[in-house]
């Protein structure tokens, strides 16, 4: 494709995501004079488009009626970002089918030189959440999926300083997993030359990503790699909090985050609930949000935090008059699911 085709091809690509957009407009969007500019629309003329122009301060070029023009043409960045994009609408109820097709779509429609690329992003992502804007290196990005895709082992730089607290970074040797998304940022679950875990790695912290043409010995994947970031990234607190809860695991994972605390499956209908706190008084009114029957397993501190907030509830909102006596009150306020 020559120069000027592809411009003429992005200016109907301006034309119909802007419509209106004037001589200069073209020109500033394509980095070039408004004389090119107006050639570009008067060769698109000549080819069959419909270009229709209006005078004025508010007028410009808009495409007529019944014009299609071809897809856009995409460069290597923008197939990342598209593909970023439709990887993290996976995560969003009701877009997951929507998100997967437009996706194997756009890899079919790409040029094979970008293919392997787009490919290895499909394959190798997980989006727990739409990501924030972080300085991840694209092609340190891109190196990472194809790693994960051909479980090819990589020698990367993690940069472990920040503003708080200076270190040196470090190259290490280590074998890819997967890409995960989470908590605005994406990571990579990796294990290291010679270690027996996995763990993660920020990728706004990683940068000159190599290809070593071997596979590391490692021990089994993790099953749920998110799970395994959720609880590597999760806050440590100077209490281990422990209970068991009388419901079923499922239900309980439907209400608890797994960046929260983990959970258990102790039989069909019940499961042991943990998670690290520097505050018993927080776990103690967070346990009672849950609406959950539960056994304080650890600390023992932690039932007597509950009983003081019972006590602290019924005395506060205990009905003066009425009928019933302050312990059956006390059964009206805090039900139980089961």
């Amino acid at each position: 494709m020559s120069t000027a085709m592809g411009r003429r091809l992005q200016v109907l690509t301006l034309l119909q995501s802007s419509p209106g957009t004037t001589a200069a407009g073209l020109a500033a969007r394509l980095g070039t004079t408004e004389r090119t500019a107006r050639r570009d629309v008067a060769a698109l003329r000549d080819l069959g488009y419909r270009v229709d122009a209006a005078p004025g301060r508010y007028g410009g070029y808009t495409l007529g009626p019944g014009t299609s023009p071809p897809p856009p043409v995409l460069d290597a960045d923008e197939a990342l970002a598209a593909a970023l994009g439709l990887r993290a609408a996976s995560g969003v109820h009701g877009l997951d089918a929507a998100a997967a097709t437009a996706l194997a779509k756009l890899v079919t429609a790409l040029p094979t030189r970008h293919r392997t690329r787009l490919a290895a992003v499909a394959a190798t992502m997980r989006a727990t959440e739409p990501p924030r804007s972080r300085d991840s290196d694209p092609a340190t990005f891109t190196a990472l999926a194809l790693a994960c895709r051909a479980r090819e082992a990589v020698r990367l730089t993690h940069h472990r300083d920040d503003a708080h607290s200076p270190a040196p970074s470090r190259a290490r040797d280590t074998q890819p997993h997967q890409l995960v998304s989470a908590y605005g940022r994406w990571y990579l679950v990796a294990c290291d030359r010679g270690s027996t875990t996995w763990r993660t790695y920020a990728l706004d912290r990683v940068t000159d990503a190599q290809p070593l043409g071997l596979h590391l010995p490692t021990p089994h994947p993790p099953r749920d790699p998110a799970a395994l970031l959720a609880a590597a990234t999760r806050p440590r607190g100077r209490h281990h909090v422990k209970v068991r809860v009388h419901t079923s695991s499922d239900l309980v994972r439907q209400l608890v985050s797994p960046t929260t605390a983990d959970v258990h499956a102790d039989d069909e209908h019940s499961c042991v609930l943990e998670l690290d706190t520097d505050d018993l008084d927080w776990a103690a009114r967070w346990l009672v949000h849950l609406d959950l029957d539960v056994d304080v397993l650890a600390p023992p501190a932690l039932h007597q935090r509950l009983h003081d907030l019972g006590t602290w509830l019924i005395a506060r909102y205990s009905l003066e008059s009425g009928p019933g006596s302050p312990a059956e009150d006390a059964d009206k306020i805090v039900g139980r699911r089961r």
